[in-house]
Order: C-alpha cells, then sequence, then structure tokens
C-alpha cells in the first residue's frame, strides 16, 4: 500500500505537515487490488502451517504496549520515513498470524507486570505483585510450596541457552518472571526486606544463583548487584546490598574465564565477540537504562535494544539443543506512565528494530518468535485527526487545528489520567491549559490528560499477541494470558507431557500438513471404519 509523500514530502519530514494521498487511494480498483494481495498471502499462510518442533523460542514484551501504543507507533515510524504513516507495515504487522490475550490478574481488573509476566510465562495467573509463585503465595514463608516453573527454567532443564534481554533493571517485573519466584516483586535487593522475609532470597540474589543456567544478562540494575556504599561506575549511585555481597565481583570470579565476560558500557559491549564468549553479562546503569531519545547523553554509552539482542542471539545460537530468549523494551512502560507519548512511541520503535533483527538472525522453520505486551496503558491517539497529520499534532489537523468547547486546541494523543492534567496544583477549579503545536512537538511534553494523577495508570485492556514460526497458528483467537505459556512449552516440547506430542518426537512425521495427510492415509488403511461416514462409531466402540 503507497501512501507515500510526494510533492510536500521534504516539508512533511521538517514540519510535520500532512503528506499528499496518493490519488489511486479514491479509486475502487486499489482497494480491491490491495485486498485480494491480502487475502492471498492469508490463504497462502493457512494452507502452510509450521507445524514442526520449535528449536528455539523469542519472546519480545513491549512494557504497555496497548493496541493504541501500537497504532500510533505505526504512524510515527511511518511519518519518519516520509510516509502518512497510517498505511505503514511494522514487523508486527507482517508476523503471519496474531490474537488477543486478557491480562486480568486473579485479584485486580487492570493487573501489573509481575501477575502478567507470571502468567504468560507460566500458565499460571497470579496476584498482582507476585513473581512465579500461584496466587497462595502471599508471604515469604509460602513461597517455596506455591512455585510454578517458567518457559525458560523448562527450557534450561532441556539443556537450551537462555538470555533476558531489558532496557529496565534486570531485576524488574517483567525480566525477573523468567527466573525469579518471590511474594514482592520491589524485593530487587535484600536492603528492603522485613524481619519475617529474611528466608527469602532477594530477585538479584536468585539471578546470581542461575548464573550458570543464563548465558546472557543484559540490562540495567547494578545497584542491585552491589554491597552498600559501593561507588557506581559513572553514577553518584552506590550500592544497595546490606549483606554486603558484590554479585557482579563474584559472578566473574565464578565465571571468570576468556569465554565469561561482564560489560558495562558501550565500548566494551562492541568489543564483545560472540563467537569467543559463552556467558555475557552486560549491567549498563544502576537502575533503569536511558531512554533511546537520551541514549547519547549516557556517560558510558549504552547499546540499543535492537544491539543487544543482537549479540545475545549470536551467542544463545551456538547451543546446538537451541535457547530461549525473553527481550522486553521496559522503557515504554516507564514513558507512558510520565504521559510523554514522544518518548513512549520511540521505545516501541526499539521494540519494532529489535524484532526484525531477531527475525533477520533466526529461521522461522524452528524458531518460534512471540511478540506481544503485559498489560496496556490509558493511552488514546483520535480526536478526529486527518489523514497523515502529525501523530503528536493538533486536531483535525496542525495547519488548521480545531478548537474544543472550553475555546482551546487539543492534541490527537491524550491520556485517561495521569501528571498531564491541566490542574497541576491538583486544583479542581483550574481550567484546562491551551497547547501549541511548538509544544506539543517537544519531547517534553506530557500530553493532557482527563484525570489528574502524579503517575498515569496501566489499563485492563485486552492485548494483541503476535507470531511466527512453530506452532505460532495457536496464538490465533481471544485466549487467557496463560495460552501464551501453554504454546511456548507444547511447541518447543518443553515440560511435563509435552515431549509425547507427535512433533516432539523424531521422525514422527510431524513436520509438515503434507506429512499429516500421509499419516491420516495409513491409519485409514489400517481401520477404513475411521474415515467412513456410514459407520456410526469408533474403534473404541468395539471395547
Amino acid at each position: 500500500m503507497k501512501g507515500a509523500c510526494f510533492t510536500l514530502m521534504a516539508v512533511a519530514l521538517i514540519e510535520s505537515v500532512q503528506c499528499a494521498i496518493d490519488p489511486a487511494e479514491f479509486t475502487t480498483n486499489f482497494w480491491e487490488e490491495l485486498s485480494l494481495s491480502e487475502l492471498e498471502e492469508a490463504t497462502n499462510t493457512f494452507e502452510n502451517l509450521k507445524t514442526g518442533k520449535a528449536k528455539n523460542v523469542i519472546m519480545l514484551i513491549g512494557d504497555g504496549m496497548s493496541l493504541a501504543t501500537i497504532t500510533a507507533g505505526r504512524i510515527r515510524i511511518g511519518q519518519k520515513l516520509g510516509q502518512n504513516g497510517e498505511e505503514y507495515m511494522t514487523s508486527l504487522d507482517s508476523m503471519p498470524h496474531s490474537g488477543i490475550v486478557k491480562t486480568y490478574s486473579v485479584d485486580h481488573q487492570t493487573p501489573d507486570s509481575a501477575s502478567t509476566g507470571t502468567a504468560f510465562l507460566t500458565g499460571v495467573k497470579t496476584r498482582s505483585g507476585l513473581l512465579g509463585v500461584n496466587g497462595a503465595a502471599t508471604s515469604c514463608d509460602k513461597v517455596h510450596a506455591n512455585k510454578v516453573t517458567t518457559s525458560m527454567e523448562y527450557a534450561i532443564a532441556a539443556g537450551k541457552a537462555a538470555g533476558v534481554v531489558t532496557t529496565t533493571r534486570i531485576q524488574h517485573a517483567t525480566p525477573a518472571s523468567t527466573y525469579a519466584h518471590i511474594h514482592r516483586r520491589s524485593l530487587y535487593s535484600d536492603n528492603k526486606k522485613g524481619p519475617s522475609e529474611r528466608n527469602c532470597d532477594d530477585i538479584a540474589l536468585q539471578l546470581f544463583k542461575k548464573r550458570r543456567d543464563i548465558q546472557v544478562i543484559l540490562g540495567g540494575g547494578r545497584s542491585h548487584m552491589r554491597p552498600i556504599g559501593a561507588m557506581d561506575e559513572e553514577f553518584s549511585s552506590r550500592g544497595e546490598r546490606f549483606d554486603r555481597r558484590d554479585l557482579i565481583q563474584e559472578w566473574q570470579d565464578d565465571l571468570g574465564n576468556q569465554s565469561a565476560r561482564y560489560v558495562w558500557n558501550k565500548a566494551q559491549f562492541d568489543a564483545v565477540d560472540p563467537q569467543t564468549t559463552d556467558h555475557l553479562m552486560g549491567l549498563f546503569s544502576p537502575y533503569e537504562m536511558q531512554y533511546s531519545l537520551n541514549r547519547d547523553k549516557d556517560k558510558g554509552g549504552e547499546p540499543s535494544l535492537a544491539e543487544m539482542t543482537e549479540k545475545a542471539i549470536k551467542i544463545l545460537s551456538k547451543n546446538d539443543k537451541g535457547f530461549f530468549l525473553l527481550i522486553e523494551s521496559g522503557m515504554l512502560d516507564k514513558a507512558h506512565h510520565q504521559g510523554r507519548a514522544i518518548y513512549a512511541l520511540e521505545e516501541f520503535h526499539e521494540l519494532e528494530k529489535a524484532l526484525n533483527v531477531a527475525r533477520s538472525l533466526t529461521d522461522a522453520e524452528d524458531t518460534l518468535i512471540i511478540t506481544t505486551a503485559d498489560h496496556g496503558h490509558m493511552f488514546m491517539i483520535g480526536a478526529g485527526g486527518v489523514r497523515g497529520n502529525d501523530v503528536f499534532g493538533l486536531s483535525s489537523s496542525s495547519n488548521n487545528p480545531r478548537k474544543a468547547l472550553d475555546g482551546k486546541y487539543y492534541t490527537t494523543i491524550v491520556y485517561g489520567n495521569g501528571p498531564g492534567h491541566a490542574a497541576k496544583s491538583y486544583n479542581k477549579n483550574a481550567p484546562r491549559q491551551s497547547v501549541q503545536r511548538w509544544q506539543s512537538a517537544s519531547k517534553y511534553y506530557q500530553q493532557q490528560s482527563a484525570v489528574p494523577l502524579s503517575s498515569e495508570t496501566h489499563s485492563a485492556e485486552d492485548v494483541i499477541v503476535y507470531g511466527s514460526g512453530p506452532m505460532s497458528h495457536l496464538l490465533t483467537g481471544v485466549h487467557e494470558q496463560t495460552h501464551i505459556a501453554r504454546v511456548v512449552q507444547y511447541a518447543a516440547c518443553l515440560g511435563p507431557g509435552n515431549e509425547n506430542e507427535p512433533h516432539c518426537i523424531e521422525n514422527s512425521g510431524f513436520i509438515s500438513g503434507t506429512l499429516i495427510e500421509e499419516s491420516l492415509l495409513q491409519r485409514e488403511e489400517k481401520d477404513p471404519r475411521l474415515f467412513d461416514e456410514s459407520y456410526g462409531g469408533t474403534p473404541e466402540d468395539d471395547v
């Protein structure tokens, strides 16, 4: 679909004036040809389903990536490339299969990242705030009896390599969902433990204890790994650990050979050779990493999500049994909480680029790739915007904006709640502030919100799940979020029982639709009644 800028392209890229619409779009033939092309593609996809075993599994999580975020992010990327934007196809859009998942937790209509991460990684829903345990683990003493196994842990047990990549701290809820089991998601290190929690390992310590099992660890979170008072490499932050253990140094001491590397800046990261590196821990910040828009200001320099994805895949791919890798664009969520849409959509683009890298470095015949969100946000786009209007502009057009009933302009993007409310002083009688184009174009601008809150919140809406590779068609439909874990474990033959599934048995013939049909023909030869419509029963009826 062509919706590129024509005579207005140069202007659009600088001043965000909407592009001219392709004249062909005003004809019937254009849309008929497009729909026929999409129908042919869909038919081919479902006629050639990939039903073999997934050797590798890659999960890409856009933290807080609501449907509105995907839509606005698509338009933003298209406009950066000189298109109107609405017609652009992201790497997510081109994945062959998609479905919808319900995100509620056991005790909340609107979930958090801990409960949702537990759901899509273990297949068990839990209470908000809990990681890797069912809803009964409400205190430290109840954790052990109520642990649930993650897909990554099943992959490790099967001899696969494992990795976690994030732009937040590595101990944050989503990355920690792969390896941690705890009753309180905020126990990043032991400095926040209460008297009744002394027998529970904090999240950083749990990560350290799995140092030999998780070959790639990339993100932020240095302070949670360092003893209290220890200075950081580049910031004034200090270590937090009351047990005075330096888990980073212990990691190096234990794995300290030429094939294990710890890095904390971009130059060191770039110098890592995947062919000679078997274990890599890169912690690029005391806590969260930089927003992508601010990355160039980081003292030590940070790799992008796409660069970390590439390095991780190249290291993990050396395992002949395959690998499990979770990749999170975590700063997307942070940007939404701050009500800063420009930052949020740039983080969406970071995920989109990482997905492109993951697909280019793997084979869809043996690699299951799933892209989804843990939950949504109170983020909205619309407000009557015309085709090609700058996604961050005024509505309905930045060149000819409308005024609301209060006589003031408004933007295409708004939040349902958050810090962008007119009443900055929380004076309920404060009028809505006027907004000009130069304001909404600033990356620091906080889009206006209906309800004044210090931090914008998650939403309760369903989220999209996209898939490619073996068994990805099983994601189609509307499912509980736990379904994602079951598809991963079924496709990759992980966990109890799945190893006996037909596609998991070597030389089973459960590779393609053609071989399945051949198997059915063989069964018909043995017992014609199975396929004889005139027969009213099955062989089991004879027993």
